[in-house]
């Protein structure tokens, strides 16, 4: 018998393209570029294009399974590996959430500590974000695309590059292709990190009114979050040398420093505050799925694991304690991240396949 999801809980299948895209940009994409442009310098851009495309592939790899399973990933695992180890992968998933809200909450907290509030302490705001992360989480799935809907705003941001415009190098952009096939590729693999969120379709499947017609509004989402992420390589191509990028942390907020309004003095204080858009519907949609694998898995009520699974966050995040720290959890996530969409879903989706085959068959 197939799960079902009362259809009061379900959304519009439009409203994934806003799901998705949030779920990519979190507040990663700050440093995506210093790796990228390392390797592959004024040719980063053909990087960023390469990593998207490959994205619409895996999207287009777990839709084939979740349209041939008519389910979520969670039960999929059941289906196709049996209780014992698909319980293990779906407990992989949830370390995954897990260490994805921990990275995207400490990284916020310490961009604060850097541009706005230097005095703050790490465990006081952590304290006060996870309390807003536990009240939207709690309200249900629905509460969630609202917070998705609005981090929208941090988008209008972006306008601000037209009063760096003056400021662009056109001759950075040359030699264009100069650099080899082996580079631009080691630079679409660092670009790979910044996309992580498209594996989010196999846990809100079900929650999609006609679930079936919401694929292309997923290939808009990444339509979207690449040509996003290609402005932004674009632009600090343009304004800065690539020895510079490499004694910058943050590129894309130290380039609002080119930006000066007679009414703001310094934008990048707006910047780097406005970054809680983006990494408030990654957090909370990592700990929404997390807690719905443990309910149906254990079967557990959500209302008790949610407050357990915020501890575990608040006590890793006041125990990681600077930005070398930050990097190495960065490097794990993006290790097991880089793995689970483009090792282990496309085994996936060859299994599913072989599988659906041999029952034709049968």
């Amino acid at each position: 018998m197939k799960p079902s999801v009362n259809e009061r809980l379900t959304v519009s299948p439009f409203l994934i393209s806003i799901l998705i895209h949030s779920m990519q940009l979190g507040v990663s994409y700050l440093s995506m570029a210093i790796k990228p442009i390392q390797w592959a310098g004024q040719d980063a851009w053909i990087s960023v294009l390469l990593c998207g495309l490959s994205i619409h592939v895996v999207i287009w790899m777990i839709y084939g399974i979740l349209n041939r399973n008519e389910t979520d990933l969670i039960h999929a695992h059941l289906q196709i590996f049996g209780k014992w180890v698909g319980s293990i992968l779906n407990f992989i998933f949830i370390v995954f959430f897990l260490l994805g809200s921990i990275y995207q909450l400490r990284l916020f907290i310490e961009i604060v500590q850097v541009w706005v509030f230097p005095d703050i302490r790490t465990w006081s705001l952590a304290l006060i974000l996870l309390l807003l992360v536990y009240y939207c989480v709690a309200g249900g799935f629905r509460i969630i695309v609202g917070i998705s809907m609005i981090s929208l705003v941090q988008h209008l941001l972006i306008f601000s590059l037209v009063f760096a415009m003056p400021f662009f190098q056109f001759n950075n952009l040359l030699p264009m292709l100069d650099h080899s096939t082996i580079s631009i590729l080691k630079a679409a693999k660092e670009m790979t990190f910044p996309y992580f969120g498209v594996e989010m379709l196999f846990f809100i499947y079900m929650f999609i009114k006609t679930p079936q017609k919401s694929q292309k509004w997923a290939h808009l989402a990444n339509i979207l979050t690449t040509m996003f992420y290609l402005i932004i390589i674009l632009s600090l191509v343009l304004l800065f040398k690539p020895h510079q990028l490499s004694t910058e942390i943050w590129p894309e907020l130290s380039s609002y420093k080119f930006v000066r309004f007679p009414f703001i003095e310094h934008i990048e204080f707006i910047g780097a505050a406005s970054l809680i858009f983006a990494f408030f519907p990654v957090i909370c949609l990592n700990l929404w799925a997390s807690t719905r694998i443990m309910n149906i898995m254990f079967i557990v009520k959500r209302s008790t694991v949610l407050p357990i699974f915020l501890i575990l966050v608040f006590l890793a995040v006041c125990l990681i304690p600077d930005h070398n720290s930050i990097e190495e959890v960065r490097t794990l996530l993006s290790k097991i991240g880089f793995y689970l969409i483009f090792t282990y879903i496309p085994f996936l989706y060859i299994v599913d396949m072989i599988r659906m085959k041999v029952r034709r068959v049968v």
